[in-house]
């Protein structure tokens, strides 16, 4: 990751930008046959945090490897890959019901932001089946 990416990340609000992926993208897509959205911005938008140019770059199914890594690097599919796995273990250890382990149907949710592909920020939100 560029310093410059890393500087920049630290002078913008990331409560807001967690705030601003999760409501416009990540809970979408709760209605939707995917559970990530791969975004990416302008550098000189992401410094001023300019977040509505925002631009989607693809949609990817549950665990569709394959389908990721032909929108960001292969390093990146496996920083995915384990955020999806860490998720899952924190959501379902949180989660109250009537099982432990839990064996619920979790369904997680990611926005992924982008800059001179960089990794910028994501967001995740989750549901269980009922």
């Amino acid at each position: 990751m560029s310093e410059l990416i890393n500087e920049i990340r630290e002078d913008i609000d990331t409560e807001w930008l967690s705030e601003y992926l999760g409501e416009n993208y990540a809970e979408e897509l709760e209605y939707t046959d995917y559970n990530i959205e791969i975004l990416k911005i302008d550098i000189d938008d992401l410094k001023s945090e300019s977040y509505e140019s925002i631009e989607h770059i693809g949609y990817v199914e549950n665990e569709d490897w394959d389908t990721l890594i032909t929108l960001v690097s292969e390093k990146e599919v496996k920083a995915i890959q384990e955020e999806f796995k860490e998720d899952n273990e924190r959501y379902r250890n949180e989660h109250e019901c009537g099982s432990s382990p839990c064996d619920c149907n979790l369904n997680l949710y990611k926005a992924i932001l982008y800059c001179n592909e960089e990794y910028v920020w994501s967001t995740t939100t989750y549901s269980f089946d009922s």
